[in-house]
This record gives C-alpha cells, sequence and structure tokens, in this order.
C-alpha cells in the first residue's frame, strides 16, 4: 500500500473486559497500514479499561462514555474517526494479521458501490465460527467473495459516509440485531454489503457478562422492532411470526421461556417508538434482497439449524 493510502480508523467497542481489550489492541497495533488511526470507545466500563489504554497504548484514542449506550456507542466511533474508511471490533476479535486492513483498503478501493464489508469469522480454535454465520449462503462458501445482506457489527467495516448517512445504529435496540437493521437502511439506500473471506478475525467469543437469558431475550424484541420499522405490512407480519416461532422454541429448549415472555410484552411495549421510526423498504430493495438470496438454505435447515444451536 502506497504513502498515499487513504486514512482508516479502527474502533474497538469495549465495555467490562479489560484483558481481551488489551489482546485486541495488541493484535490492532501490529498493522502495517501507513495511515491506521486507533481508538477505543469505551461505554461506561467501571474495570479500569479506559486507564489502561491510556497507559499501556498511549497513541490509542479513548471515547470514555458517560453511560452505556450499547450499539448506539459505535455511532460515536464514527463521528469521532478521522478515516474515511471505519473498522468495528468488539473487544473479544483479534485481526488474524498484520495486512487486514490493507486488504480492507483495497476492497473498498477495488468497489465504490460497497457501503460495507463483512470480515470471515474464525473461533479460538481457527475454524469458521457458526455463531456468527449470519449470510444467504451455505457456510460451504465461507471462502467465497459475495454480496451479502447482514452486517456483523464488530467485525467489518463501513465506509463512513455512508454509515452516518443513514443514521447508524438505532439506539433503542441496545444489543441484538442491530446488525439486520443497518444493513436493511444501506441497502434500501442504494449502497451493497460484501462478505470478504480475504479480511480474517478470530472471535474469543468471551462468555463475560453475557448472561444466555439476555439472548432469548433481546433477539426476539429486538427482530419484531426491526419488522415493524423497516418491512412493509405483510412483509413485516411474516417476519414476525417467522422470528417469534423460531425464539420460542429455542427458548423453551434452553428453559428461558421467562425471557422470551417478557420481550414479547416488551416488544409490544415499544412498538409505537418503532412505528414513529417506521420507513418501509423500497420494493426495489425487496428485489435486491431475493436476488441476494438467491442461495440461501431454505426454512428445513434453517429450522434444524435453530434447533441444533444455541446462541451464548
Amino acid at each position: 500500500m502506497s504513502s498515499g493510502a487513504s486514512p482508516v480508523t479502527l474502533a474497538i467497542l469495549n465495555y467490562e473486559r479489560r484483558d481481551l481489550l488489551r489482546r485486541a489492541l495488541a493484535a490492532a497495533r501490529r498493522q502495517e497500514y501507513p495511515d491506521l488511526e486507533i481508538l477505543v470507545v469505551d461505554n461506561a466500563s467501571a474495570d479500569g479499561s479506559a486507564a489502561m489504554v491510556r497507559e499501556e497504548f498511549p497513541g490509542v484514542r479513548v471515547v470514555a462514555l458517560p453511560t452505556n449506550l450499547g450499539c448506539a456507542a459505535r455511532n460515536e466511533a464514527f463521528r469521532a474517526a478521522r478515516g474515511e474508511i471505519v473498522v468495528t471490533l468488539d473487544n473479544d476479535v483479534l485481526l488474524a494479521d498484520s495486512r487486514a486492513i490493507d486488504r480492507v483498503a483495497a476492497l473498498f478501493s477495488d468497489n465504490p458501490g460497497v457501503a460495507c464489508i463483512d470480515f470471515k469469522i474464525l473461533d479460538a480454535s481457527g475454524a469458521l465460527s457458526d455463531r456468527d454465520w449470519c449470510h444467504p449462503r451455505p457456510r460451504s462458501d465461507a471462502d467465497t467473495q459475495f454480496g451479502t445482506h447482514y452486517v456483523l457489527e464488530g467485525a467489518s467495516a463501513c465506509r463512513r459516509d455512508a454509515f452516518l448517512g443513514i443514521g447508524g445504529y438505532w439506539a433503542p435496540l441496545f444489543l441484538g440485531h442491530e446488525g439486520l437493521d443497518l444493513a436493511l437502511r444501506l441497502l434500501d439506500a442504494g449502497h451493497d454489503l460484501l462478505y470478504a473471506p480475504s479480511v480474517q478475525v478470530t472471535h474469543l467469543a468471551s462468555p463475560e457478562a453475557r448472561p444466555s437469558s439476555r439472548i432469548y431475550y433481546t433477539y426476539t424484541r429486538n427482530a419484531i422492532w426491526i419488522s415493524l420499522r423497516n418491512h412493509r405490512p405483510l412483509a413485516a407480519l411474516r417476519a414476525i411470526a417467522l422470528d417469534v416461532a423460531m425464539m420460542s422454541v429455542s427458548s423453551a429448549r434452553a428453559g428461558h421461556l421467562g425471557s422470551f415472555a417478557r420481550a414479547l410484552r416488551d416488544a409490544l411495549a415499544g412498538a409505537r417508538e418503532a412505528l414513529r421510526a417506521r420507513r418501509p423498504l423500497r420494493r426495489e430493495t425487496y428485489r435486491r434482497i431475493a436476488r441476494i438470496r438467491r442461495r440461501e438454505p431454505g426454512l428445513a435447515a434453517k429450522a434444524l439449524r435453530h434447533l441444533r444451536e444455541r446462541p451464548i
């Protein structure tokens, strides 16, 4: 990469994981890209994370938030970023090699219509991370570059202007499926999303601060809100029915029907806010999504995966 490379910002979102953050920053510091800004957005951690960064990584900018904003903290990263491209990582995600940012910059240069690039996510053993595979392709396509309809929030890169232009992450979601909501907004604005296996990261998938009941709550509630604010009426009904059916089965199997029930209650309570933020997808966007999903596994395969795997 030449010295005239476009500036890139690598933003790591952190909450109460000081030791994992240290590892993520060490991997980030190994990057050879010539114009790389590294910043940490800290969601009001009380474990000394921000102080550790300032003491041990003096070249890293810290955006210390007074309260935990959840996914919306990434919006602050994009607002603070100097780079035209912003790479967003969770604090338990490590860049796999020192040339990862070079490849990110080259991919954006070669694909001017792409607003977001998703990375290939490996687990701690070096295998494809099944729990992070959200794309409309079978996992056998994991080494193939293709257009997708999902944003992997903690393992992706976006053009700063495109991200801010559609409003970034919707704050009420807080956590869970926010990448789907962002992807729908980007696609509806005419942008493309790309899955690029040439950029690899390792997800350590720490269970810290991740009570399992939270997933059954947030995934259920947020799926309903995302449908209400993005889909046309019939499409919203279909999506909500499918998501509620899937999560009811998963919640029952995991012994978290109470969380599922609370999610339905709170989804109903927050429906008015979701509808106030409503901007139904254009019909052309539905056609684009249908083309992207042509090789997606069928409903039976999705149901089997849902039954086989449990989120953590």
